[in-house]
């Protein structure tokens, strides 16, 4: 993938994920935000979309109230619209709390979301 392509995919990514981010906002108690992390050369196999809730309860409650399921469905119809299909979406997708992150990482996402995963699966 070239550097136009890579751009390219970034900019569709934040766009169809940003769209899945406002939908869940509005449905799910505690979500705050979603991010992805990919390397570019299988993005398929390598491509990994967190959604972050505000503490590890409000994470714990929307998983037990089968949130799980509706998350998946906006990440698949995000990476799709994007571009990117993967064969299962639930390789791809991860959930954090910005608690956990504080706690473990100093609040430091960036460190958190290179280093070693930690996140509920």
């Amino acid at each position: 993938m070239n550097e136009s392509e890579r751009k390219n995919l970034e900019h569709e990514l934040n766009a169809t994920l940003g769209r899945a981010c406002e939908a869940a906002r509005g449905e799910i108690p505690g979500f705050q935000w979603v991010t992805h992390v990919m390397e570019y050369g299988e993005v398929t196999t390598n491509i990994h979309v967190v959604w972050v809730f505000d503490s590890n309860r409000h994470l714990a409650e929307a998983l037990r109230a089968g949130h799980e399921a509706y998350l998946n469905h906006l990440t698949e119809e995000a990476l799709e619209a994007a571009g990117v299909t993967v064969s299962d979406i639930r390789q791809h997708v991860d959930f954090d709390s910005e608690e956990e992150c504080a706690r473990a990482h100093g609040g430091d996402w960036k460190l958190r979301l290179t280093s070693e995963p930690e996140h509920v699966h």
